[in-house]
């Protein structure tokens, strides 16, 4: 898009701020196109922080960029602060979980979720999983690849992922490696957990444990931040990359805290919105007075 799509509501939006957590596997070029189109419309403070598939799309990455943002905590140099939009693409749903759970105070106005949730649960991710294969040209394999034997093998990982993160994580607390941490605590608690439905297989506790804990961190008060204002669903109801029943049940829950919430159902592709219409992100979605 050229200059000449920037929103009509330039001038209301000059001097605004906004934190971009970036969809999976995300290329420095699409992330600073996305970059591109807010300095476009109008916001003079853009962060733009990377879903790395690594440390964002398993448990074992989860409990690192968790580990990591609780050591810095409310000394965090980039992220704990206010803005005015926090905008988490597929992925960047649970980056920004992992940010303001572990006590960063990151807290915005109108949280914008695009293309996303995918709940930290292993059929959301078993979908996304299988869809990222089928968009690679890989669609024979995952159609011979059972979801049924996807999702067990994913839920295997997964446990045995758990038990090798609590047993790495006590030795560290027994020898000291992480040192005077005063958010020591809150990394062992959460761990405790978000674990814990790992290493039953879903059985003695449900994963549904770590989804509502995300989305009360999300939508709610954070341990270090404050509710965002108003929450904006944007969405394709027919993303193959998402579970269209655990969006609409997030939104209730959303609602359910006591969050403004609204809805805007698209046509476009996955996360595709900002680049093929953008005007739906900051002329709908983003308008002054959402």
């Amino acid at each position: 898009a050229d200059a000449s799509d920037a929103s009509s509501g330039d001038a209301t939006r000059a001097g605004k701020s906004a934190v971009i957590f970036g969809f999976f596997a995300a290329s420095p070029r699409e992330l600073g196109f996305i970059e591109k189109q807010y300095a476009r419309n109008g916001f003079t403070d853009v962060v733009v922080v990377p879903s790395v598939i690594s440390r964002v799309a398993r448990p074992s990455g989860w409990y690192k960029v968790f580990r990591d943002n609780a050591k810095l905590g409310r000394a965090h140099p980039t992220l704990a602060r206010h803005f005015d939009v926090a905008h988490c693409m597929s992925g960047g749903f649970l980056n920004l979980y992992l940010t303001r759970g572990a006590g960063v105070p990151l807290s915005c106005d109108t949280l914008l979720l695009d293309s996303t949730p995918i709940l930290p649960k292993p059929a959301a991710f078993t979908t996304f999983a299988r869809q990222f294969v089928r968009d690679a040209g890989l669609g024979p394999l995952v159609s011979l690849f059972p979801r049924l034997l996807h999702l067990t093998l994913v839920r295997l990982r997964w446990a045995v992922t758990a038990v090798r993160l609590r047993a790495q994580h006590r030795v560290a607390r027994w020898t000291g490696r992480e040192g005077a941490n005063p958010y020591r605590d809150i990394v062992t608690s959460w761990l405790r957990m978000s674990s814990a439905a790992a290493m039953s297989g879903g059985t003695v506790r449900s994963y549904d444990t770590i989804s509502e804990h995300c989305e009360r961190v999300l939508f709610g008060r954070a341990p270090a931040a404050p509710a965002p204002r108003r929450a904006i669903f944007l969405h394709n109801p027919s993303d193959p990359y998402l579970s269209n029943p655990d969006v609409l049940a997030t939104v209730e829950h959303a609602r359910n805290l006591g969050l403004e919430t609204h809805v805007k159902e698209v046509s476009t592709s996955h996360v595709q919105t900002i680049f093929r219409t953008p005007a739906l992100v900051f002329d709908d979605c983003l308008a002054t007075d959402a």
